[in-house]
């Protein structure tokens, strides 16, 4: 809902070691999540720094983004949405390899989880380490939300 207030975001390179904020910087909202990726690496690049990491969220995820970050030398995190194909076929390629068994368990955040080595892109050299995870109690909710929206459907004739 657009309640009419300026839209921005932040860039922040934050030292882990020493709990001290490196730089920060200030966007427009109306700039996309790509242009700002280049110009913090550029930023973090120019000051020299070496040794960091990126986390990012999926709004930022691009081959040419990937690739950028890797040829200045810095690693990074970064959320890919499920559904798109290559993902989609990496999921479906190990589904069912770790749900439901112990050792894949994350108690801290209640999911099962794992970690594949794999090519993201067609013609790439360098694999990706690729984090899967699957929680129990989301599965279980979506499946009562589908059984929700079918018996409504059926109370309206729909079957």
């Amino acid at each position: 809902m657009d309640q009419g207030t300026p839209i921005f975001n932040y860039s922040v390179a934050f030292d882990t070691a020493n709990s001290g904020t490196l730089f920060y910087e200030e966007y427009p909202g109306s700039i996309n999540d790509m242009s700002q990726l280049t110009c913090m690496i550029d930023k973090a690049y120019g000051y020299g720094y070496q040794n960091l990491g990126f986390i990012l969220d999926r709004g930022y995820f691009s081959r040419k983004n990937l690739g950028y970050i890797e040829r200045h030398g810095y690693s990074y995190l970064i959320m890919i949405k499920g559904m798109k194909d290559f993902i989609r076929g990496i999921v479906l390629k190990n589904q069912w390899t770790f749900e439901g068994k112990r050792i894949h368990y994350i108690d801290r955040y209640d999911v099962y989880g794992t970690s594949v080595e794999c090519v993201l892109f067609e013609g790439d050299e360098k694999k990706k380490h690729v984090h899967l995870y699957y929680s129990d109690s989301r599965a279980y909710g979506e499946k009562q939300e589908i059984k929700a929206r079918i018996r409504r459907g059926q109370r309206r004739g729909c079957d």
